[in-house]
């Protein structure tokens, strides 16, 4: 942990941010940008609840992520899949089912434009594992291959998870993300305080493979173990109002 933030700091910082966005959002002052502002509060809550290991508020917070980006998206047409894989991963965390498929078919007005042409790829494949769309996966690969060949140098370890997945090879999925591990600080570098605690494609991977029902063993601290089981909470909670509504 970096001496010069602490997530106990982080934690209680947001909690009053929390409160103070929410009343931004109630008198419409910058609701795009305040409840982006709120995505990054609900993710410091993750990672304050995961340090204490508090797995069923976690999957709260995780939840309250991928809600928040499913309306930004929904209703201001946001690039959120654009940015890379970092709010993704919340939607499977949250262990949501219902979620997890309405995340799988989000994007924006030009988001093919940008799939067919390499740039935001990835995410569509993930998307399309996460519905079981293998002729999908399949085409979005070949894409990641060759229309973005500097991309395709850059994401070795995500098009070998890739293939592993299509091919159910359990091996070449373990050792794609052992690979991101050993890249931690390089593929993490812009997730903030988040990578002290997960290294956010390596446990996006593997958490694709127990969504699959392919249950790939990492002995890693920034995969924590915890988190890749799919086990639903009985009940999620939208909190906010606005969320409630839609």
């Amino acid at each position: 942990m970096p001496d010069h933030v602490s997530i106990e700091s982080l934690y209680q910082t947001d909690s009053l941010r929390e409160k103070e966005t929410i009343e931004q959002i109630e008198v419409g002052n910058n609701i795009e940008g305040q409840i982006t502002g709120l995505w990054y509060c609900n993710q410091t809550f993750f990672l304050h609840h995961l340090k204490y290991e508090k797995y069923d508020d976690l999957k709260l917070d995780a939840y309250r992520c991928a809600r928040l980006d499913e309306f930004l998206v929904t209703h201001f047409d946001s690039r959120i899949l654009d940015y890379g894989i970092n709010h993704i991963t919340y939607a499977l965390l949250s262990d949501d089912k219902e979620l997890i498929k309405r995340y799988a078919n989000l994007g924006h007005k030009v988001y093919m434009w940008m799939v067919e042409r390499g740039h935001s790829t990835p995410m569509y494949c993930i998307q399309q594992i996460m519905k079981s769309d293998w002729e999908q996966v399949k085409w979005s690969l070949e894409i990641m291959k060759t229309k973005n060949v500097k991309m395709a140098k850059a994401i070795q370890p995500d098009l070998r998870f890739f293939e592993g997945i299509l091919e159910k090879d359990e091996n070449k999925m373990r050792d794609a993300v052992i690979q991101l591990l050993k890249n931690h600080k390089k593929r993490n570098g812009q997730m903030g305080i988040a990578q002290d605690y997960i290294s956010v494609p390596a446990l996006t991977y593997a958490k694709l493979a127990w969504l699959q029902g392919i249950e790939i063993e990492i002995d890693h601290p920034l995969v924590p173990k915890e988190l890749l089981p799919i086990r639903p909470l009985d009940n999620y909670d939208d909190k906010y109002d606005f969320l409630k509504a839609n």
